[in-house]
């Protein structure tokens, strides 16, 4: 590793005391500043009983409002081997979530005139393939290029290395048509930061973003591969991740490449995911135009609005926009809310589990508006009683397969097998099913959108069933 990038790791790991930090058992590990008096008691209750069912070791959640960092608490150990126990300042493993860093890094950049979004890609990649040209840095930061993925070899380190291994994937869409996450957009977004920047991704995103917003607990472990070995850099503190097997938590340790490291892999505590969500909330950081972008999904060729803004998904919630990323599956999850100047952060170090512990933290503060629960009228039942039977299945662990359709059943089956109760499982039962909307299918079926009631939280599915009335395609959509 370049020394340039051993300064950057030990940089940015720094300990943040506050005087206003306290402990309390009856809470979490570590508590610091104050929520109102239903919300202090709701949200650790909730977040105990989700701990305590999805066999999550540690857990960090911090509360953003009107530009500043009102609550943090911890919970639960960062590392079970030695007992260490979690506080704000552990460094968690947050996946795709480093998107939003990447985000705020690329705007900055933007906004200092170094690049601009709708420049072509291929202004910084000349020897791109040709089919790249209508490509812009925008389609890149919001998943729209239409780039297929292409395999690259283990051996690569450097997003340089890894562009001719992505010329050599097929495009799937053209620019603009689609947003498609699986695509491989933030390592060609890396390289172009970087030539523009003159420095490595994680040189640029300390001096761009960690140094102006006061965030010192993020950094990256530089983690390659060396025959049968992983060698990495030590991170002080961090917590390790597990994933619950049988009737034990496992310690995993995944690879995050660091030709990829602006779509993942960056370690940060959740103090410092408040506090850059806090800047962004009061305009510190970024200009009005730029959080503009961030807040405000990417618009398609068809002038439909994409599921992604520059960088962070885009959704709403309880009749709310939020903008944010999770990433892991669960090590991360972060939603803020434009309009009620509100974040969510939860940091978890359990990898067997769905990310939905901030929108039920949200339930707690944001209101569900008067027609939750109305929808449209239900010409066949028998369909939403299919489904509702489904997710009976898939929140036990036991999906009758004879409820979907032959094509992939088996691997169907074991997917929701295996997530099912870290997800559905965790909300209860389903109260009611609400039926948003309903559409003839292109085979004969019926394509439809149900708000699920589990009590009070409300979970957004996409379900297809074909003519026969067996259920061909499901997925979450929010809420």
């Amino acid at each position: 590793m370049a020394a340039a990038a051993v300064a950057v790791c030990q940089l940015t790991i720094a300990s943040c005391k506050d005087a206003s930090r306290r402990h309390d058992p009856a809470v979490g590990a570590t508590v610091v500043g104050q929520l109102p008096e239903r919300e202090a008691s709701a949200i650790p209750t909730l977040i105990r009983r989700i701990m305590a069912q999805a066999h999550i070791p540690g857990a960090a959640v911090a509360i953003v409002r009107n530009g500043k960092v009102e609550w943090m608490s911890t919970y639960g150990s960062a590392n079970t081997e030695y007992n260490v126990k979690v506080v704000p300042e552990t460094p968690f493993q947050i996946a795709s979530a480093t998107k939003i860093y990447t985000a705020v890094l690329l705007l900055r950049m933007v906004e200092q005139h170094k690049l601009s979004l709708d420049d072509p890609v291929t202004k910084y990649i000349p020897n791109a393939p040709p089919e790249w040209r209508k490509i812009t840095i925008r389609n890149l930061a919001t998943h729209t290029s239409g780039l297929g993925p292409s395999p690259v070899d283990a051996s690569v380190i450097t997003a340089a290395q890894a562009l001719p291994f992505i010329f050599k994937g097929k495009p799937i869409a053209a620019p603009g048509e689609r947003a498609a996450y699986s695509s491989p957009d933030f390592t060609p977004l890396q390289y172009v930061l970087e030539k523009v920047g003159g420095k490595s991704f994680e040189q640029l995103l300390h001096d761009e973003v960690l140094v102006p917003a006061g965030m010192r607990c993020t950094t990256f472990d530089y983690a390659v591969e060396f025959g049968p070995q992983r060698i990495a850099y030590d991170i002080p503190g961090r917590a390790e991740y597990y994933r619950w097997s049988d009737t034990v938590n496992q310690r995993r340790w995944f690879l995050y490449t660091q030709y990829a490291y602006a779509a993942g892999g960056v370690y940060s505590c959740v103090r410092d995911m408040a506090t850059l969500i806090a800047a962004l909330d009061a305009g510190t950081l970024l200009s009005p135009a730029s959080m503009a972008l961030i807040e405000t999904p990417a618009r398609l060729n068809s002038g439909t609005s994409a599921s992604f803004s520059v960088g962070l998904t885009s959704n709403t919630y309880r009749g709310k926009h939020w903008v944010g990323h999770s990433g892991g599956p669960a090590f991360s999850d972060v939603m803020y809310f434009p309009g009620e100047h509100l974040g969510i952060i939860v940091f978890t170090n359990q990898q067997r589990l769905y990310p939905q512990i901030a929108s039920l933290i949200a339930d707690q503060m944001i209101p569900a508006p008067s027609n939750y629960t109305v929808g449209v009228r239900d010409d066949f039942p028998a369909l939403t009683s299919t489904l509702r039977t489904l997710l009976g299945g898939i929140a036990k662990g036991t999906v009758n397969g004879s409820l979907l359709v032959d094509a992939d059943r088996e691997s169907t089956v074991a997917d929701l097998d295996e997530v099912g109760p870290v997800w559905v499982g965790l909300l209860g039962p389903v109260t009611r099913m609400v039926l948003v909307s309903d559409a003839v299918a292109p085979d004969g079926g019926r394509t439809r959108r149900y708000r699920v009631m589990f009590g009070e939280h409300g979970q957004g599915v996409d379900a297809t069933f074909n003519k026969n009335g067996k259920i061909s395609g499901f997925q979450p959509n929010g809420d």
